[in-house]
């Protein structure tokens, strides 16, 4: 696999053979930046004009690329690189107004149109939540991957509720960081895969930043459990495990979606084995060529089993918007990129350390 091998704050010895593995040379690499920036602008662009009709998942990804680029941007000032254009750093930071401007323009909507769903969750989408800045790294490989089993494992519904007593916003208490055990138990039980397994890291990063650290150790060390970091780690590499799946089964068109989110949730931790440039192709494929948006097959309107084989229906459902655009899809592709345009950007700059 080609990664896009990304340097940390300190100093890291990579050989330059590993390097040459993943581009042939710098103009590449800026290449594909070039290409990524450009998907993002089209559907930046696309969710700017259909921002009235955006649903709360969408505004999560516009989210991300907003944070995750003052991250970047922040970085790549303290850390700058000839290699980098200063066009293309413009460029970044333009990019960062605008999914923070779309992100602004669509929260009246969604408060308007899905009360209590804003009301419970919303919190993920207001402004600086997904400044997360985590190292880039690779996985342990002594990291467990278990035996992948297709079908879900917890209902929609109890994730939300379980984010819910993150916030305060729940049926059964209105204090913060008041964790059940049940809601602990199901969010970090091993032996998820699908969404019902991005869920999960999405719920320890999303406990994390609100601010429930403390209180999610706590019932870490209660369970006997292994550190938080460390089932972060677990779920990421079965995650990356489930992806490299996808791939070789040739990318088919109802898996696209998880394919795309677990690239955004793992790459906000900082695990780069989802990045390469065999990967990057196929999404930036995917993108609508007249609209910028991401269409096909309505995952989330359509039935999903348990593994227990109960029929359910997720109560997010995609939102359809004109000529097909699917806003659930497009928002996971949005924040796949922008993580994209990271572990490139650190490559880029790794790159301009190693003698040649």
């Amino acid at each position: 696999m080609k990664y896009f091998i990304v340097y940390l704050t300190g100093v890291l010895l990579i050989s330059t053979c590993i390097i040459a593995s993943v581009v042939s040379n710098s103009n590449d690499s800026l290449v594909l930046l070039t290409k990524t920036l450009d998907a993002i602008e089209f559907a930046v662009d696309f969710f700017h004009q259909e921002h009235p009709n955006l649903n709360l998942d969408a505004v999560i990804g516009t989210r991300m690329v907003e944070g995750q680029f003052k991250v970047l941007l922040r970085k790549l000032k303290f850390h700058p690189s000839k290699r980098i254009p200063a066009p293309t750093i413009a460029r970044i930071e333009r990019l960062q107004k605008v999914a923070g401007l779309v992100s602004e323009e669509a929260l009246p909507y969604i408060a308007t149109f899905t009360p209590q769903y804003y009301n419970e969750i919303g919190p993920i989408i207001q402004e600086g939540f997904w400044e997360m800045d985590y190292p880039s790294r690779d996985f342990d490989p002594d990291v467990k991957i278990w035996q992948y089993k297709e079908g879900e494992s917890l209902m929609e519904q109890k994730s939300d509720d379980c984010l819910a007593e993150f916030f305060g916003t729940g049926k059964k208490s209105k204090k913060q960081c008041r964790i059940s055990d049940d809601c602990w138990n199901f969010m970090t039980a091993p032996g998820y895969s699908s969404y019902s397994l991005s869920h999960q890291v999405f719920y320890l990063e999303i406990g994390r930043q609100f601010g429930c650290h403390a209180q999610m150790l706590l019932k870490n060390l209660a369970k006997h459990q292994k550190p938080i970091n460390s089932l972060q780690e677990l779920f990421c590499k079965n995650m990356a495990n489930e992806a490299i799946i996808i791939a070789k089964n040739g990318f088919p068109q109802r898996k696209q979606d998880l394919f795309m989110e677990q690239a955004a949730l793992c790459g906000i931790l900082g695990y780069r084995e989802f990045f390469t440039s065999n990967w990057l192709e196929p999404i930036l494929s995917w993108q609508d060529e007249l609209y910028g948006c991401y269409r096909g097959e309505l995952v989330f309107a359509s039935e999903v089993k348990l593994r227990d084989g109960v029929n359910i229906r997720r109560k997010r459902e995609e939102r359809p918007l004109d000529h097909g655009c699917l806003c659930h899809r497009t928002t996971v592709a949005l924040a796949a990129l922008g993580q994209y345009v990271r572990y490139i950007t650190e490559y880029i700059q790794l790159e301009s350390t190693v003698p040649q």
